[in-house]
């Protein structure tokens, strides 16, 4: 009813729209039917405009006819003319054969008439339309699916720049509100700009450009900056400000860049454009604005990516109007950390899950706090099992096409992004006295009617009664548009084209089956496909087919190798300087940058500190370790040593820890099968790892003396 108040007003076919309302509403929820119906009020609209008709009986054959001579029609195009069809050849029938003959001379002025014959496949054929759908967005997920990899990588190194900037606020904040520093308070810290070549088009062709910076900050609160800019403001407010009263009343802290836009990170453009508003702001620069303009063209929208909770990517109203005006008069770079560092948050959780798993986006807009189960396998190694058992989380959701609890299906959540749903789910917890609200799902989130209210985990400033709070569809496009800004995708005809949660599981399911090998069932099974092998007849299918588990394993192995993958891109490596002075310089950069150091037998594939307290020197069946194939000399020596160790300690009747020394052994051989492989891979030319860009530390230079 809303949609047709004002969406459709006094426009001739308003009443037909009307009637095209009723009769459509059952058989779809209140999301579809209102989305069909702003279809065919659009089509209506174009054929009025174009060929003028004004009523229902002017909506002839020859009318049709002239309006698809005018017409160059597109694919938008044939979902309008979907719908209207599914109105007047379904809906509209099955309506008209239930009403008495008054009652349809009643309404029979304002009965949309049926399309001519055939003008659907002459002019809109589906088979075309799904065709061309199907090849412009395998096209698109070709061009990206070889940078899935480097996206996984890029988007954890964000996230980690902006844990950075977020810990040097905290410190500076609590210079302030503990040990009595006054504002504006200036802080500063070291940080990389990493960006990507541009023209990388392959994993080959991929490195990380990095250019260290230090960035300049204020601290400041809102009646410190009146306080400090007093031409800027009228009596009233700076009376305010000093009585801490109205606006002023609860203090509200924000942080001035005193760096160039584009020495922000990534984002600082964003900001200065105001793109986390959705209107252009007033009295913008000539040049900002048309940057503004550039940006939003390259993601594919008119608006901003203001998100519809406050607090995601940027403050309440308030402080945004204040921050806004503040901009307009200084032209100082001003933003809420807080508010972006959830926005970063939930935009690395929301990719990491999509480029993951491959989940759509009504599936992402389910994960739950309710909806975890723990699911244990054991890992397998060239086909055969190795002994070591995992535990792989997943989420029962509700796939598309389906929509009753009985018809739940298995999501695999990859590590990192269980480790990214944990820290929402703390956020969470802080903002709501250590509970994660309740809240109804998002009613344009396409599964509005078949699910119910409970702890969903994309959601923020939940409202007391849960019927606001989580997130909607577009919000997770602003989200994903604002982690991946600074990537630039083109089309082979240099057309820009944005990356879409659709996309990302298209360029998801190519990588693992045809980069990392996953069996086509096993990505069929996790995209919830219903799959067809060939012509096996369907009794031979089923016979044949691979165990399910077996698909869990192999796709819980391809998230894990994506992330180790995607780490070891992130690879800080050292100028020849720094190699003279090896152990002190990496780890000054390690402790300080997150980055990543030299093993024994390889490299360590974590961004993130040590996750190990024991045996940091050799990393023994750690799941970071990126093995070398230059260091197998390393690895025989320490299989010497300890295959020694447990044959002396069984001989002693140690049995305990030999067994220990035993398992040791196991890892190590293991190790050792992977450098082989990897050689191998090295020879033939199908794989060249990035860290062959360096010499390998001496076996001499690494090895310790392991009877000390």
């Amino acid at each position: 009813m809303g949609f047709l108040v004002n969406g459709v007003g006094d426009i001739p076919f308003a009443v037909p729209l009307a009637l095209a309302a009723a009769v459509g509403y059952g058989p779809l929820n209140e999301l579809g039917a209102r989305n069909r119906l702003m279809a065919i009020s659009s089509l209506l609209r174009d054929v009025q405009a174009r060929c003028g008709v004004q009523c229902v009986a002017e909506l002839t054959s020859q009318a049709w006819n002239r309006y698809a001579a005018a017409k160059e029609f597109t694919p938008k195009d044939y979902s309008y003319f979907k719908s209207y069809a599914a109105i007047t050849e379904t809906h509209l029938p099955d309506y008209l054969e239930k009403l008495t003959p008054q009652q349809y001379v009643t309404v029979e002025p304002h009965i949309l008439p049926c399309l001519p014959r055939r003008f659907r496949q002459q002019y809109v054929p589906s088979a075309v339309h799904r065709e061309g759908a199907k090849q412009r967005r395998k096209a698109k997920a070709d061009l990206v699916a070889p940078l899935h990899t480097l996206l996984v990588a890029l988007v954890r190194v964000r996230k980690q720049q902006v844990q950075r900037l977020r810990a040097a606020y905290h410190e500076a904040l609590t210079q302030v509100q503990t040990s009595g520093a006054e504002l504006p308070l200036a802080f500063s810290y070291e940080e990389e700009l990493i960006t990507v070549n541009r023209e990388a088009q392959t994993i080959s062709d991929i490195c990380f450009e990095k250019q260290k910076v230090a960035l300049h900050f204020v601290l400041w609160d809102r009646r410190s900056w009146v306080k400090a800019h007093p031409k800027d403001y009228s009596s009233r407010t700076k009376r305010n400000a000093k009585q801490c009263r109205d606006e002023f009343a609860t203090q509200q802290f924000f942080v001035q860049c005193l760096n160039p836009a584009n020495e922000l990170l990534w984002f600082g453009d964003l900001i200065k454009c105001r793109l986390f508003q959705i209107n252009e702001p007033r009295r913008m620069t000539p040049e900002d604005a048309q940057h503004r303009k550039e940006i939003l063209a390259q993601f594919g929208t008119i608006l901003g990516l203001k998100s519809s909770r406050d607090g995601i990517l940027a403050p309440a109203e308030d402080l945004s109007r204040a921050l806004n005006e503040a901009m307009i008069r200084t032209g100082a770079l001003l933003f809420d950390v807080e508010s972006l560092y959830r926005g970063c948050l939930f935009g690395a959780a929301l990719t990491t899950i999509a480029l993951t798993n491959g989940s759509r986006m009504c599936e992402l807009l389910q994960v739950s706090a309710d909806r975890f189960k723990a699911r244990p396998y054991i890992v397998t190694s060239h086909e055969q099992p190795d002994g070591e058992e995992r535990v792989m989380h997943v989420q029962l959701l509700l796939p598309k096409g389906k929509r009753t609890e009985a018809e739940r299906k298995l999501f695999p959540i990859s590590d990192w992004s269980w480790e990214l749903l944990r820290e929402i789910a703390e956020e969470l917890r802080r903002a709501h006295d250590n509970r994660i609200p309740v809240v109804h799902p998002n009613y344009f989130n396409t599964k509005h009617d078949d699910l119910v209210p409970e702890r969903y985990l994309f959601q923020w400033d939940a409202s007391p009664d849960g019927r606001w709070g989580a997130f909607a569809p577009e919000d997770v496009s602003s989200l994903l548009r604002f982690i991946l800004y600074g990537l630039e995708f083109r089309t082979r005809e240099g057309e820009p084209f944005s990356v879409t949660v659709h996309l990302l599981r298209h360029v998801m399911a190519t990588t693992a089956h045809h980069e990392y090998e996953v069996p086509i069932e096993a990505v069929a099974r996790v995209l919830h496909h219903e799959y067809q092998p060939g012509m096996v007849p369907v009794s031979t299918a089923y016979y044949s087919a691979e165990p399910e588990e077996s698909s869990w394993v192999a796709f819980a192995s391809f998230q894990k190798d994506v992330e180790v993958r995607a780490a070891s891109l992130l690879v800080e490596w050292p100028s020849a300087h720094e190699i003279a002075d090896m152990d002190e310089e990496l780890r000054e950069s390690f402790e300080h940058w997150h980055t990543l150091l030299e093993t024994t037998f390889g490299f360590c594939g974590n961004i993130d500190l040590c996750p190990r307290g024991y045996n940091r020197t050799l990393c023994i069946g750690c799941p970071h370790l990126v093995v070398d194939p230059r260091k197998r000399k390393n690895i025989l020596h320490w299989l010497g040593v300890y295959g020694r160790l447990a044959e002396e300690l069984e001989a002693q009747g140690n049995e305990v820890d030999a067994r220990q020394y035993r398992l040791l052994v196991r890892d190590l051989e293991k190790h050792l099968k992977d450098m082989e492989f990897l050689q191998a891979a090295i020879e033939d030319g199908t794989h060249r790892p990035i860290f062959l860009l360096r010499p390998a530390t001496s076996c001499e230079g690494i090895i310790v003396d392991a009877e000390a």
